[in-house]
């Protein structure tokens, strides 16, 4: 608390006011005279033992979520259901919770949506607009798997063709 240096062997462990302090004797015994000291639990063997952290559950394997694209002729999936439950585009957006002019983009093929997005109009338009993402194997070419073509890759692409 005063901030004097001490020997570790004269350190005095005290609880005051909810904060664990190490204390020099002098402000240990000027402390506990006004009372505000309160002595810290004395840690036995066992109670070391409770204190330990949980075992961790054993770990999985590393899966990868399934991702989902829109299909490529979503705007005339939309239309067409739309038109078959005879909705104007004003009354399916107010379905979905989106402005009109975001509807007659989507049905004109100038904006695709989200997958939520895609996700509300499958379930108010009861249509399939979402696919599972198929990744191509690793047959066709070996840079297939990276995010990025070497120039190497470059010249084996050539050669394979």
């Amino acid at each position: 608390m005063c901030g004097r240096e001490i020997d570790a062997r004269e350190a005095k462990k005290a609880i005051v006011e909810g904060s664990l302090l190490i204390l020099c004797p002098q402000c240990y015994t000027r402390l506990s005279k006004q009372g505000v000291v309160k002595e810290p639990p004395v840690q036995t063997q066992s109670k070391q033992v409770k204190q330990t952290p949980p075992p961790k559950p054993p770990s999985r394997p590393a899966r990868r979520p399934e991702e989902y694209e829109v299909v490529e002729d979503y705007a005339t999936r939309i239309k067409n259901a739309r038109e078959k439950l005879g909705w104007s585009q004003e009354v399916l957006a107010v379905k979905v919770g989106e402005s009109v002019n975001t509807i007659k983009r989507i049905e004109a093929g100038k904006l695709k949506p989200s997958i939520e997005l895609a996700r509300k109009l499958e379930r108010i338009l009861g249509i399939k607009l979402l696919e599972p993402v198929v990744e191509e194997g690793e047959s066709t070419s070996r840079a297939s798997s990276k995010d990025y073509l070497t120039i190497g890759d470059l010249i084996r692409l050539n050669e394979e063709e």
